[in-house]
């Protein structure tokens, strides 16, 4: 007898297809981070560690934002399971008006909180770079939101291959720009960490316009936009219904990333070196996470479909299909952390009592590998059964009321310095993890179906 059932294996393969190009596009955004904090870390540390808490910091309040446009792939994958796919251009639609509101929203309160940094209480040297840098990459956000409200809506029909390689010519851009804007080449002023900011901005603008220009043109959507515009929901709005999913998710990535912001800032107080450790070791766990995270997203495309479908059996499988993947690659990777400890940092720097301490941080992310990868998939799934009330209420309850006071008290309480703080990680996440699969178990049972 096979381990696994014909039903099993095909969702699996499924899943696979959607995952794969979207792993390889979120893996796409993290190295735009990697080598930003790579190539700015041949100024010296204090510039790697500075890139990589400002960078924190803009995504803190940024992924709210796009966390509430994340709305738009599960509801476009529920009326292509509803076999009313011309209704996703109605959602669409929405979503550019809500996108262009969270732009402006979002710019001012990074204006705000650029002018004071301050009370983030870094050191004065690590404050001045992370306003110069925050003033520039602030001017991005409204292509970052656009962006992702074209991604959401190519990824919701399942085409994901598209915002993979518009990603992957993004990377390569701001590499290239990286390289001649921060040290000064082929004729261009040295800029230092202010062209790193350049740099990812100018290449967010490119993958807008990309995306933009490739849905205009594309065929399946004109006809979709044909088939809208004689329809009779051609004048509702989905802006209502996009809040009532998005603000929910929005909030719960939020919840995370500000936790782990906080984390970030606390090793700020320990040391700058145990800052720029901590940036080495979040960046290399980035990575695994944004791998799950597209496994993720797969999930809510299928469950979604499954939800449009009123499919039970279909949620049932595709839900423990995605969790049988996410604990293998999330296995395999914990194995990768545990035996190069030592040698991954070094791909970052070369200062050694920064590698010492990230080797150590590198351990405990192998720990946590498993309970990551499975809150994440369990919160993916549950967006696409549009289930995201309560699963934000676990996140916060797991990351602000038990992971971040826990951090400070290892930390500081108990002496334990920046390994306390990522013990308190691996407690928060394991917590946030066993909840999340307790609420798709629950949910399978008392599935309620409606209407988009």
């Amino acid at each position: 007898m096979p381990l696994i059932s014909e039903t099993y294996r095909q969702k699996i393969k499924e899943a696979l297809k959607l995952a794969a190009p979207i792993v390889i596009g979120q893996l796409g955004l993290v190295l735009m981070g990697f080598f930003d904090t790579v190539q700015v870390g041949g100024l010296g540390s204090v510039y790697m560690a500075a890139s990589g808490v400002s960078n924190s910091v803009y995504f803190l309040f940024n992924l709210l934002g796009m966390g509430v446009l994340f709305a738009v792939s599960p509801l476009v994958s529920e009326a292509l399971g509803e076999r009313h796919g011309w209704k996703a251009i109605g959602v669409m639609r929405s979503a550019l008006k809500v996108a262009l509101a969270l732009s402006v929203f979002f710019y001012c309160i990074m204006v705000v909180v650029t002018q004071h940094f301050s009370l983030f209480k870094e050191s004065a040297h690590i404050t001045d770079l992370s306003q110069r840098f925050l003033t520039i990459l602030n001017y991005s956000t409204p292509a970052l939101m656009f962006f992702t409200v074209g991604k959401q809506f190519m990824d919701g029909q399942g085409r994901t291959k598209v915002s993979m390689v518009i990603t992957l010519i993004g990377v390569v851009c701001n590499v290239l720009l990286n390289w001649i804007l921060i040290y000064g080449k082929l004729g261009c002023p040295a800029l230092g960490i202010e062209g790193a900011a350049i740099a990812t901005g100018t290449s967010r603008a490119l993958m807008c316009i990309m995306l933009a220009v490739y849905i205009i043109r594309d065929a399946k959507i004109k006809a979709l936009i044909k088939e809208f515009r004689f329809s009779a929901v051609s004048e509702k709005s989905y802006v209502k219904q996009i809040l009532i999913i998005g603000i929910p998710s929005g909030l719960q990535m939020f919840f995370e990333v500000a936790a782990f912001s906080a984390g970030q800032i606390m090793c700020g107080w320990i040391s700058e070196s145990s800052l720029a450790a901590y940036q080495v070791a979040i960046s290399l766990a980035s990575i695994t996470f944004m791998m799950v995270s597209g496994i993720a997203a797969a999930g809510t495309i299928m469950s979604g479909y499954a939800f449009g479908s009123k499919d039970n059996a279909s949620l049932r499988v595709t839900g423990n299909s995605i969790y049988l993947l996410t604990f293998c690659s999330q296995f395999i990777f914990a194995i990768i952390f545990f035996l190069f400890s030592n040698l991954l940092p070094q791909m970052y720097t070369g200062d050694k009592e920064v590698i010492s301490i990230a080797s150590s941080l590198i351990i405990l992310a192998a720990i946590f590998q498993l309970s990551d990868g499975f809150q994440v998939a369990g919160s993916g799934i549950l967006r696409g059964m549009q289930d995201v009330r309560i699963p934000s209420i676990i996140a916060f309850t797991s990351y602000w009321l038990i992971m971040v006071p826990l951090c400070y008290i290892l930390a500081f309480n108990f002496k334990m310095g920046v390994n306390g703080v990522w013990v308190g990680f691996v407690v928060g996440l394991s917590i946030a993890a066993v909840l999340m699969y307790a609420r798709f178990r629950y949910k399978l049972k008392h599935i309620e179906f409606s209407e988009l």
